[in-house]
């Protein structure tokens, strides 16, 4: 019976040890979509930290996972707050100095300017806000359909792919 309640215990301190990373340092997720192709793509088996995102760790060019409208998405972060982002002839603006996006992308966007976003009230990504755009660039779902992203909607960010094993890695500028 002490061998019972004693394996018992382990189990249980166990389960509250997994609940508690899960709850505030590292969750798995599945990519649903091509969005992000051709960094990440549907059905690849990804780590998400949640500790960037907790002490504002997040950086131009990470990706992200976050929550809208009820459904979870993927995307590159493409403007920080207090930031200027603007698409002139498919290159990317970013303060007012082109930047190369050092990752593929697949669709250009031709013009874009942060005051024609949905709920963008000027040129700058306002305060505890991100500027978030998929690499599928041909597929909406991002900044530019739902706006600048909270920072209490982000999960995340992607840090290792570990499936498909022959993808296995911590780089997603494919």
């Amino acid at each position: 019976m002490r061998k019972i309640v004693k394996y018992l215990l382990s189990l249980i301190i166990a389960i509250i040890i997994v609940m508690l990373i899960q709850a505030f340092l590292i969750i798995g997720a599945v990519v649903p979509n091509n969005e992000m192709s051709p960094a990440l793509k549907q059905g690849d088996r990804i780590l998400i930290s949640k500790v960037q995102n907790t002490f504002n760790r997040i950086h131009n060019g990470d990706i992200v996972m976050y929550k809208q409208k009820g459904n979870t998405y993927f995307g590159r972060v493409i403007g920080l707050p207090g930031q200027s982002v603007e698409f002139k002839d498919s290159r990317l603006y970013r303060d007012d100095q082109m930047v190369k996006e050092n990752y593929r992308v697949q669709a250009q966007i031709k013009n874009l300017a942060l005051r024609n976003v949905k709920h963008s009230e000027g040129d700058i990504v306002p305060p505890k806000q991100y500027f978030i755009l998929n690499d599928n660039r041909a597929d909406s779902n991002d900044s530019r359909t739902f706006g600048t992203i909270q920072q209490k909607d982000i999960v995340g960010n992607v840090v290792l792919r570990y499936y498909p094993w022959k993808k296995f890695g911590i780089s997603f500028n494919e």
